[in-house]
Parts: C-alpha cells; structure tokens; sequence
C-alpha cells in the first residue's frame, strides 16, 4: 500500500495513550498524528473530531473512512487522509483499537506497526477513577474482564504505569526506528 508506516498503538481504557501521544506530538512535531473521529464528546482530552451518529453514518456510507470500529456502544473512525500521507512515506500514529487490529492489518498489510501500551492494574484503576466517565461499578467491571492483552501474542509492548516520559521515549524509539526501543517489554 505504501512506503510510510503506520504506527498502531493500542491498550485498555486509562493506560494512558492519550497522555503518551499528547506528549509525542509536542515533542515531536514531524509525526503525523491521525485523528479519530468519535460519536461521543472528548472533553478535550483527546485528538479527535466528535460527531454525532448520523453524521459518523453518513461519513462511513461516503467511504471517508480507512479503518473504523465500534466499542462501549461508540463509532470510531479514521479518516482516509492517513493513507495518503502512508503512500507519501510518512510515517503516522494513530490511537488504535485491539477490537479493530485484524481489520487494520488488512487494510495496512506490512505498513502496520502495532504497539500495545501496558500498565498494572492499580494504576488503570486510579486512572480511570480520575478519568472519570465511569461509575466505579463500571470500573471495576472492566478491569475484571481484562483486557485480553495475552490475546494479542507477542506485540511489542510498551510501559506506561510510571512517569510518562519514558513511554514517551519508548515510543519515539519506534518514530525512529534507529534503536532498540527502551521501555519495551
């Protein structure tokens, strides 16, 4: 498909992705961040453009879409800019889903370069309570179904239940692919 690379980060609600690529697009401003466009509001917090069901809908019949996927009773998508900036050589970011990874492979093939994000289970707590869209019901009902990282096989993982600077530098490791990347586990 392309000459760029797309780099797939994924991991459970509160591992804090967000945070991670808030920070990788202020340090680094030659990555190119893809956006999300959701069907709920963000609060700011993340790099995404709201939009309501219908207008997801009719975005997604218009095929204005590369990659999308539903999750918590919400539509995700990514806009088709992403492959063009792919066949540009770029490489891009995205904030991706476990739930949509086998459709992200085929629609990226070898371009695809998944990253799951990582933290211990304490942590996701406190995170999620801080977050707080949950109940803490809610909470802990997801944290006991898990998040079937196992599942995901041997993805090169990244730790983020310490101070964000260093899964911040894991993961500009991969932006430049020139070294092994610290913090990878």
């Amino acid at each position: 498909m392309s000459d760029g690379r797309l780099i797939y980060v994924m991991g459970a609600s509160g591992v804090g992705k967000d945070s991670l690529l808030r920070e990788l697009a202020r340090r680094r401003p030659d990555a190119l961040m893809a956006h999300r466009y959701i069907t709920r509001a963000s609060g700011g917090e993340e790099n995404c453009i709201e939009l309501s069901r219908e207008a997801f809908l009719w975005r997604h019949e218009q095929r204005l879409f590369c990659l999308s996927w539903r999750a918590h009773g919400l539509n995700y998508g990514v806009g088709i800019e992403v492959e063009a900036w792919l066949s540009a050589g770029h490489t891009v970011v995205l904030n991706g889903s476990r739930r949509a990874l086998e459709r992200a492979r085929q629609r990226f093939g070898a371009a695809l370069v998944p990253v799951l994000v990582v933290a211990d289970a304490e942590v996701l707590r406190r995170r999620l309570i801080a977050r707080g869209r949950e109940t803490p019901a809610e909470i802990e009902a997801r944290l006991a179904r898990g998040g079937g990282e196992e599942a995901l096989g041997d993805i090169p993982r990244i730790d983020n239940g310490g101070e964000l600077v260093h899964g911040v530098q894991a993961l500009e490791a991969w932006l430049d692919a020139s070294r092994v990347p610290d913090g990878l586990t």
